[in-house]
């Protein structure tokens, strides 16, 4: 990686609290550098460097016939989640860690049935950098909305109960 490059990043990696400007892994992207550090995905766009933390991905795959790492964050219940994606030219283990880092957030996850087999699925995801934090989210399953009666306080009621079981912030 050159080194301008490298700067750069830690440099504006500087301005996220909490996070270690380690590298685990880097890759070309067509649009600059993508590089993964232990609590954030990093990438530069025509704006500069954008930083995603592991916790705050719901799901991401890796397309290796069209090289393409692409991503959802986790959104507000009702809101629709925000996507990102990139093109690696030389993914190198980037890829494989891009996996394993977001795997390594989750510190619970459950499916809980709401309605036969329609339900919830509730995960509770570690911030990787130095505090910790856990995050609580819901993911509903297809034919289950936001919006039908009752699915809301369901999902606090579920979320509340494995909060009390784990004893997890």
């Amino acid at each position: 990686m050159p080194r301008a490059v490298y700067d750069s990043w830690r440099s504006s990696l500087a301005a996220q609290p909490d996070r270690p400007a380690r590298i685990l892994a880097w890759a070309r992207a067509s649009a600059g550098f993508c590089i993964a550090s232990p609590a954030t995905l990093s990438y530069e766009d025509e704006e500069g460097w954008r930083h995603v933390g592991w916790h705050e991905i719901e799901r991401g795959s890796w397309n290796a016939e069209l090289g393409k790492l692409s991503w959802a964050l986790h959104a507000a219940p009702g809101q629709p989640s925000p996507r990102g994606s990139l093109e690696l030219v030389e993914p190198g283990r980037l890829p494989e860690l891009f996996r394993e880092r977001i795997s390594a957030t989750i510190a619970i996850e459950r499916f809980v049935p709401l309605v036969g087999e329609r339900g919830v699925t509730i995960t509770a995801r570690r911030d990787l950098g130095s505090t910790g934090t856990i995050a609580w989210h819901g993911t509903l399953t297809r034919g289950l909305s936001w919006e039908t009666d009752g699915v809301r306080a369901a999902v606090d009621q579920a979320m509340e109960e494995l909060r009390t079981e784990y004893d997890v912030g």
